[in-house]
């Protein structure tokens, strides 16, 4: 019988030998031995991907230098809890700064009145939303897995943990968006309490109108989740959900909007931003990691500033790809749309064993990003897509015609079959070669 993992013994099969083989290497570690492997790792992991790695993973990015030189750890060791000037700590006055100077920056950017910014994540960031405005046994309307729906958005996740019933909004994969001919009556069936939309792919905008007249019929909040398109948001690009009707936006302050990890959550609404603050703090939050704040403002004034700009050169980039896929003989998705309007591309990869399966050789010669499942794909089979991100080659330097090079190495891997290794050195060479 193999020996199980000591760390994680419910783990699935695969992550069971990689659990395994790391914990024989690091049992056991004295002082000086867990610093020279720390010093180690994050010296590869740096090589690895900050260094040599053509990155189109479409849920990261990397900061600029400026917020990054922000990021003061000692903040996160901080408790501030409260109000500038109702706290139970003293001696914050400088962090009081920042706690307005954060929030401010990201409404503007996101075109509301009022962001809360202290939770830790997108996913927090739904809780808070559900918490504060759905109650147990109540039913959400969310997007279908398949068309991209989150996690966070479905009862596996923390709407299942708020005990919330979940509805998948009616989706027309041919238009990739709601089939808004069958929402009224879907609403007035189904009653929700909160109706999601948002996903991890997202290709083409929403209809953010059409859906707010839905939802007012039926006494429904409508959230749009802008976790991957917030930087293009904020750059004047894709759509203004709050504009367009959107009660509330959440999202994630980094992949395309390029600050620390993190989460806000938007809206114009006072009544709306007080619920979601006391659901914030003190219902998910005590202490909070405050070393956010001074990059996330920061990245939030880069944005101002020249957000339009790398909004456009993420797009430029994303078409680029999509087309030189198309042309290294890919089958790139949503071609009767034009690929793509946003920085995310997607690739059907079942010829290629599915998305996972062709992500981890594609990892081998030194491209890196995920697979997805791709909308009107049946329930319950594995990921049949590649998902691409252009957000983090495009801060890196990488232009349109570099999406050459990056569809042919991809080609080359997949398609050709050729050996990794070969396919990785003139990975890494294209990357160094941008300044």
């Amino acid at each position: 019988m193999e020996e199980r993992s000591r760390v994680a013994p419910w783990a699935p099969p695969r992550a069971q030998l990689r659990l395994a083989e790391l914990e024989a290497e690091v049992d056991g570690l004295g002082l000086d031995a867990v610093s020279r492997l720390v010093d180690a790792v994050l010296a590869e992991h740096r090589g690895r991907l900050d260094e040599d790695g053509v990155v189109l993973y479409a849920g990261t990015n990397t900061m600029s230098e400026r917020a990054r030189a922000a990021h003061e750890i000692s903040l996160g060791c901080r408790p501030s809890m409260g109000w500038p000037g109702d706290k139970c700590q003293t001696g914050l006055d400088e962090l009081d700064v920042l706690e307005v100077l954060a929030p401010l920056q990201i409404a503007a950017l996101m075109g509301g009145e009022f962001a809360e910014v202290r939770l830790q994540s997108a996913t927090l960031a739904n809780l808070a939303c559900y918490s504060a405005f759905t109650s147990p046994g109540d039913t959400i309307a969310v997007l279908p897995e398949a068309a991209g729906g989150h996690a966070s958005h479905h009862a596996q996740g923390v709407a299942g943990i708020r005990g919330l019933r979940v509805a998948d909004l009616p989706y027309d994969t041919g238009r990739l968006d709601v089939d808004h001919e069958a929402l009224p009556a879907f609403l007035r069936e189904r009653r929700p309490t909160l109706v999601m939309v948002g996903a991890s792919l997202m290709l083409f905008p929403y209809d953010v109108a059409a859906l707010r007249a839905a939802c007012d019929e039926v006494g429904a909040l409508l959230v749009y989740d802008a976790s991957h398109v917030a930087g293009l948001i904020a750059g004047g690009r894709f759509q203004r959900p709050l504009d367009e009707g959107a009660h509330l936006v959440t999202m994630s302050t980094y992949t395309s909007f390029g600050g620390p990890p993190g989460a806000a959550v938007v809206t114009r609404d006072e009544d709306l931003a007080r619920q979601v603050s006391a659901a914030a703090y003190p219902g998910l939050t005590a202490n909070y990691d405050a070393s956010r704040l001074a990059p996330l403002a920061l990245a939030a004034a880069e944005h101002a500033a020249g957000g339009s700009a790398y909004a456009d050169r993420c797009l430029a980039n994303a078409g680029a790809l999509a087309a030189a896929l198309d042309r290294e003989g890919f089958t790139v998705a949503a071609a009767h749309r034009g690929w793509t309007v946003s920085h995310h591309v997607a690739v059907d990869a079942a010829a290629f064993g599915g998305g996972d399966e062709a992500a981890r050789l594609l990892a081998e010669g030194g491209v890196y990003l995920s697979g997805v499942r791709l909308p009107g794909q049946p329930p319950g089979e594995p990921a049949w897509g590649l998902r691409i991100g252009t957000q983090e080659v495009t801060r890196r330097g990488f232009g349109p015609e570099t999406m050459g090079e990056v569809a042919v190495l991809m080609r080359r891997l997949l398609i050709d079959g050729q050996a990794p290794r070969a396919v990785h050195r003139d990975a890494v060479a294209l990357r160094r070669a941008i300044p």
